[in-house]
């Protein structure tokens, strides 16, 4: 995907327990009780682990921080968030505990890319299936003007649009240049996406 860079595999066993045992010590007496949170643990001192925990799909460590009121829209330099890369990632349980605690779905990265628009790129429709329940706009576009239409015709996701204009999608989408899907895929010469945009009610 464009602007997603490859997720890195950075959780250390002996860190993550690190992490688990400080914060379970920290935060015992408060953790099933979030909103009466008063522990002193500095969660901006486990901004990396958050990461790697959501990149390695740690729904454990992912939880213990949000417990501990890690602030969970905490982007990276290049505008992901733990729910994006969860996604990108294909750990559907640790983006529902992320969803659960009300991560923002709809966030983008820097190039305007959502995690739905991700989950397309990567072809993970189980995860594209999770994210189309969190109430995002259906046509959100990235900075090109593309949809998540337009990223399911572009990487032959074809059994999901059907699905993406059952949710409302515009399958007629003018992006940023000017263009659909559907000429997109006749000028690249992909009949068998333009036959499938036109099943899914594409005239232009």
């Amino acid at each position: 995907m464009r602007g997603f860079s490859t997720a890195r595999r950075v959780v250390r066993s002996a860190a993550v327990a690190a992490i688990a045992a400080l914060l379970s010590a920290s935060c015992a007496e408060h953790v099933y009780r979030p909103a009466t949170y008063s522990g002193t643990v500095d969660t901006r001192t486990y901004t990396d682990d958050w990461f790697a925990a959501a990149r390695e799909g740690r729904t454990d460590i992912v939880q213990l921080l949000i417990d501990a009121h890690y602030p969970i829209e905490t982007a990276t330099p290049q505008g992901y968030t733990a729910l994006i890369l969860s996604a990108y990632d294909n750990h559907p349980d640790t983006l529902r505990a992320l969803l659960a605690a009300h991560a923002n779905a709809c966030a983008a990265d820097k190039h305007g890319n959502t995690a739905l628009m991700g989950a397309l790129f990567k072809g993970e429709t189980n995860i594209a299936q999770i994210l189309l329940g969190a109430g995002c706009p259906i046509d959100q576009t990235n900075n090109a003007g593309e949809t998540a239409l337009s990223f399911a015709a572009l990487f032959g996701r074809l059994d999901m649009l059907s699905v993406l204009v059952a949710h409302g999608a515009n399958v007629n989408h003018v992006d940023a240049r000017g263009g659909t899907a559907l000429q997109m895929a006749i000028s690249q010469h992909n009949t068998a996406a333009a036959d499938a945009l036109r099943q899914v009610g594409a005239t232009q």
